[in-house]
């Protein structure tokens, strides 16, 4: 039996695995390293559809939920699995994994179909043979006449397993008091007795909130960028998820810095390196009479549709061209750092900004390898900045940054330092994993470490032990003096 995504992608086969955890803490290391896996290589296999990563509500179990083309590509990917997700068993804090492999049956859609994921439930009940299986699944499609129009309900998708001895059912609600709203129903009791003569022994249910949602990587790989994206390959890496996780990390303290401006109703905004675009939209957003030009090398990420007043173009960002004074506020972030004359980008985009309007530019300063705290985290970081350096990232003009906006002439300037590397959040994690595991082959394939060594640092992350402070995020702005009849 099969069942079709919501992208029109078919699903023949499914797996659950729940991992539970000896406490809270460990659980939500397990999501990061999991997810950074599925993003890193499961996602590249033949036949993989979508995984989705849960954490249960009491915080002690991950649930991951597999969904494949077929078993057969399901049973290769088991044999060529990677270390992680072979290793979870053994991994310290670990108390059990369990595996469901099975199909999809017919499931139910509620109201709320097309909103957000706020508790899903993983419930496991335990049957004779596959026919009582096949009944259960039977009983959950006549009951979605109610379940239909009750108020918060997503969708409930059931599977049997392949032996036919479980039954498993996956229902979604936007909320846990729209859960609770269902469970309370007293035409959900009435279905209860049906059930029970069915069953071998209690179910297992276990409440869960969706951290991520992975599809499968896209077949072609966008253009290699004309700058530098520090060791970044084209061939080996998934720029989007990179980005993503890169916006999930930084984008709250860009638009903290970004509120405490004086904001026009019809301020005119540029964002140079506008990656993904989640600035650029928000940009939009919160001037919805202005403009906003999201500049990028590769634009292949950014939607121009997405707002009425947003223009994307596509250009190199030290020869593209604007007139003097265009914009009131202006965002570069991540960007200068990998320019050989970052201050020559600084000073042409000072042309452009508008008397009185607003410069925010945010760029990394790494601090000493040698001063890692474990003799891994050194040779891995001391080989990730040289490689760096070779695409012509410059590592040290975060740290010249704040003087550089002074100098230039701009008033008002602030700065703002915020810590990044293993350990510093889960995001952190989560990012550095999937960057090691898409680009440390280049490191390992140049000589500058080892596999061992490589691997070493993957399995550190997450632990007390792996925790370090490789690179401050140094966020500088100032304003360009008003003309003096503004002022």
């Amino acid at each position: 039996m099969t069942a079709t995504t919501a992208a029109g992608k078919a699903v023949g086969h499914v797996t659950f695995e729940e991992v539970k955890a000896s406490r809270p803490g460990v659980a939500e290391e397990l999501t990061t390293l999991i997810a950074a896996e599925f993003r890193a290589r499961v996602r590249h296999l033949a036949g993989f559809v979508s995984a989705r990563i849960h954490l249960s509500l009491d915080g002690t179990s991950v649930v991951s939920r597999v969904e494949w083309s077929s078993e057969e590509h399901s049973r290769a990917a088991l044999r060529d699995g990677g270390a992680t997700l072979h290793a979870l068993p053994e991994r310290p804090g670990v108390v059990s994994v369990t595996t469901f492999a099975g199909e999809p049956a017919p499931g139910i859609q509620g109201p709320a179909e097309a909103g957000p994921v706020g508790v899903v439930a993983v419930v496991k009940r335990h049957v004779g043979e596959r026919r009582d299986a096949e009944t259960l699944a039977r009983l959950l499609h006549a009951s979605g006449g109610w379940k239909s129009e009750h108020p918060g309900f997503i969708s409930a998708t059931p599977y049997v397993s392949l032996d036919g001895a479980t039954y498993l059912n996956y229902p979604q609600w936007v909320s846990e008091e729209s859960f609770h709203s269902y469970m309370d129903d007293p035409r959900n009791a009435a279905g209860q007795d049906a059930i029970a003569v069915l069953e071998t022994e209690p179910p297992e249910i276990l409440l869960c909130a969706l951290v991520t949602h992975i599809d499968a990587a896209p077949r072609e790989h966008p253009p290699a960028r004309a700058h530098s994206t520090g060791s970044l390959s084209p061939d080996t890496v998934s720029p989007l998820d990179q980005l993503r996780l890169f916006e999930r990390k930084y984008d709250p303290g860009t638009t903290e810095i970004l509120r405490r401006l004086p904001s026009r109703p019809r301020r005119r905004c540029l964002e140079l390196g506008a990656g993904a675009g989640s600035m650029a939209y928000w940009l939009a957003d919160t001037a919805p009479e202005g403009s906003v030009v999201a500049v990028d090398t590769d634009t292949g990420y950014l939607d121009p549709d997405r707002a009425g007043n947003l223009t994307v173009r596509k250009a190199d960002i030290t020869s593209a061209t604007f007139a003097p004074g265009s914009f009131d506020l202006i965002l570069a972030r991540a960007v200068l750092e990998h320019l050989t004359d970052p201050d020559a980008m600084l000073d042409r985009a000072l042309s452009w900004l508008a008397p009185g309007g607003w410069l925010v530019v945010e760029d990394f300063y790494f601090l000493p390898a040698a001063d890692a705290p474990t003799a891994v985290g050194r040779s891995l970081l001391e080989a990730y900045v040289t490689r760096m350096r070779e695409h012509g990232a410059d590592l040290s003009w975060g740290r010249r940054l704040p003087a550089a906006l002074a100098r230039a002439g701009l008033t008002s300037v602030a700065t703002r330092v915020t810590p990044a590397g293993p350990g510093q959040s889960a995001v952190d994690d989560e990012l550095i994993a999937l960057r090691m595991r898409q680009e440390g082959h280049t490191l390992v394939d140049g000589g500058q470490v080892t596999a061992g060594e490589l691997d070493t640092f993957l399995g550190l992350l997450g632990t007390s032990e792996g925790r370090d402070l490789t690179a401050l995020l140094v966020s500088a702005w100032g304003r360009r003096p008003p003309d003096p009849e503004e002022r």
